[in-house]
């Protein structure tokens, strides 16, 4: 069994990196030494208690030390490969090319600047015959509209995050419905949906699984159900023949009357680890075709093989951490 050592960057987002950790140690193909890396210190989070080491660096927001120190950890314990599920990494690595990031698949700059504004992402998708909430640029359209619930949310934003529901009375005249900061669009009700996508090098689709949400926190699902959805599953394939975007990414919806597009996030899920419970390790898959150029299943081929209707549960599970132990390392 081949043995790899990886990086995992953020490593204290939990969602995530816990994701990560666990696909890792599912492996049946390899063996990995897995490191870790963030701000925050040893034991805040479950994170750096779950891999084999853990290295305390700057901040993100100093970015030339943060950089720097993921290059000396590469340097000194010969990573295999650094993977990462923040955004504003995957840009990073890819503008100071790090070759063990594999900087050359990560979405360019102008795909994860689009898919940030969400603005900028409805207009784009609308444009392109996919259904999306309507957008309330003015007091003139929002008197127009029959909705009786709208959000505001923040334009440039990432894993649903800057949303606020606003119900119809808590709207005045005054109300700054459009600016360079926020929008308000039409609620939309009914059932939540991501869609993880794992594309080959070119930006083919070879895995599309739509997950239903059942129960989320603060925008993490902790129980879903795997449903082929078929539109879904067809909207993406539209999507991804217009922005080829290679690796693991995911598509969020809202099923109501059709399915509305709500976010594209260019990077893996925080719960990827239910899509790849019924069908394939996603890491194993990447790591075979991205850093050993493996050709990987077909796309009938990997479909054919999920386990549709499965229902997931997350849970937690806790760590503990003693101060004293660490003098020692």
């Amino acid at each position: 069994m081949k043995e790899l050592t990886i990086l995992i960057t953020h490593v204290s987002y939990q969602a995530s990196a816990g994701s990560f950790i666990k696909l890792l140690k599912k492996s049946r193909d390899y063996k990995f030494y897995i490191l870790g890396c963030d701000s925050i210190e040893k034991g805040y989070s479950s994170g750096s208690m779950l891999v084999d080491k853990f290295y305390h660096i700057d901040n993100y927001n100093k970015k030339n030390n943060y950089i720097a120190s993921i290059k000396n950890i590469i340097e000194y314990e010969k990573v295999d490969l650094v993977i990462s599920a923040e955004e504003d990494d995957l840009i990073l690595f890819r503008n100071n090319k790090i070759e063990q990031a594999l900087y050359e698949y990560i979405p360019a700059q102008s795909v994860f600047d689009l898919f940030k504004d969400k603005h900028l992402a409805t207009e784009e998708m609308r444009k392109n015959g996919i259904s999306v909430p309507n957008t309330i640029l003015d007091y003139k359209h929002f008197i127009q509209s029959k909705s009786p619930t709208f959000i505001r949310r923040k334009r440039i934003s990432c894993c649903s995050r800057g949303i606020s529901v606003l119900d119809r009375t808590d709207i005045k005249k005054n109300y700054d419905f459009y600016s360079q900061e926020y929008i308000t669009q039409e609620y939309i009700h009914g059932c939540m949906y991501t869609v993880d996508v794992f594309c080959s090098k070119d930006g083919t689709p070879h895995l599309i699984i739509p997950r239903k949400e059942l129960a989320s926190k603060d925008g993490t699902t902790f129980k879903c159900v795997i449903e082929k959805q078929e539109e879904l599953i067809n909207i993406c394939q539209q999507i991804y023949s217009m922005y080829r975007i290679p690796g693991i990414s995911n598509i969020q919806f809202i099923i109501a009357d059709k399915p509305y597009f709500i976010e594209l996030n260019p990077r893996a899920a925080a719960t990827m680890i239910a899509s790849s419970m019924v069908s394939v390790n996603y890491l194993d898959m990447y790591i075979k075709h991205f850093l050993y150029e493996q050709n990987i299943p077909s796309y009938n081929q990997i479909m054919s093989s999920v386990q549709w209707n499965s229902v997931i549960t997350r849970y937690y599970e806790e760590t503990i951490f003693n101060p004293e132990d660490s003098k020692n390392e």
